[in-house]
């Protein structure tokens, strides 16, 4: 374990208070075990200690070979990321508990133990075309930028890569049935599709490949976020928005919603759902369709009977004309 003892933010007098950490870590060998299980470990508490650090201890000091990776150790490269008692965090920055559940990232294949591979998300990156691409001349060097459209895509730069947020994400969760590409793999999407200077043909790339509109604005992906990138607000709402001013016509969510709160001046989450899905997609899943009402998730007489609200005519001349 290193002897250096640094300050991170978020570190407390509290630390001091530790004698041991409990470390509950994920094992699992391909080559040996039929599935995932759990090892417990305790380890001596040391001021301000991280998470890589009690995993480091048992590495080095109690001769365990775990497979977990790490490189900077200061919040850089976003290899070290992995789940802490059902939260995303950063091994090498995230303060150590008292007792940790430690998991490898979800909705990636499961290499050993704490390591994942990246590969999935790495290969969306390169069919999304994540890079910048122009027809047109530069502009001199230094090229001039537009300061209004750098703000615009300042916070995306931030991007670690860590697949945090990838691992969050709800939607992930049903690949067989949603086709979406994930937050992490959007910002870098939205880092060359917003971009003043990128004249590439965006729109199919956004629609059928990334499929934006699966996203639900769930907010999950920017909770776990290690460099607090505003993901949905700064990088999925404007691809959604670039379609949807592009091709109206193929931005089935983004027209739905939209004729909904003109009509109602709310959202109904259920005309939500048969608009850009139709009914057939809810009559062949009823169980799942009932597990929603059941949820108070949809609501179907709420959605075919409740009136719009009041001051419906002001809502339709702020947006609508």
């Amino acid at each position: 374990m290193h002897s250096d003892v640094r300050q991170f933010p978020g570190d407390s007098d509290s630390d001091s208070e530790l004698t041991t950490v409990t470390l509950h870590i994920s094992r699992f060998d391909p080559e040996t075990d039929a599935a995932p299980y759990v090892e417990t470990y305790a380890v001596p508490a040391v001021p301000h200690m991280r998470i890589i650090d009690a995993l480091n201890y048992v590495q080095e000091a109690l001769g365990v070979d775990i497979g977990y990776r790490w490189y900077c150790g200061t919040k850089k490269c976003g290899t070290c990321a992995v789940r802490m008692n059902g939260r995303e965090v950063l091994a090498c920055w995230e303060a150590a508990q008292a007792e940790m559940h430690i998991e490898p990232l979800r909705h990636l294949p499961l290499i050993r133990d704490l390591a994942v591979d990246r590969a999935p998300a790495e290969a969306k990156l390169v069919s999304l075309q994540t890079w910048l691409q122009r027809t047109r001349p530069y502009g001199g060097f230094p090229e001039p930028v537009d300061a209004a459209n750098a703000a615009t895509l300042r916070a995306t730069m931030d991007c670690l890569s860590c697949l945090a947020c990838y691992s969050a994400c709800p939607v992930l969760d049903f690949p067989d049935d949603i086709a979406f590409a994930g937050p992490a793999p959007l910002v870098h999407l939205a880092r060359v599709a917003l971009d003043a200077r990128d004249d590439a043909p965006r729109l199919q790339a956004i629609l059928d490949e990334a499929h934006v509109h699966h996203c639900v604005s769930c907010y999950q992906c920017e909770a776990v976020c290690p460099a607090h990138i505003p993901i949905v607000s700064a990088a999925i709402e404007p691809l959604k928005q670039l379609a949807y001013a592009r091709a109206p016509e193929a931005s089935p969510h983004a027209r739905t919603f939209m004729d909904i709160v003109e009509r109602r001046g709310r959202i109904e989450p259920m005309l939500l759902v048969l608009g850009t899905r139709g009914w057939r997609a809810a009559l062949q899943r009823p169980g799942r369709t009932l597990k929603l009402m059941l949820r108070g998730k949809v609501r179907p007489l709420a959605a075919l009977l409740r009136k719009p609200v009041a001051g419906i005519e002001a809502i339709r001349r702020t947006f609508f004309r």
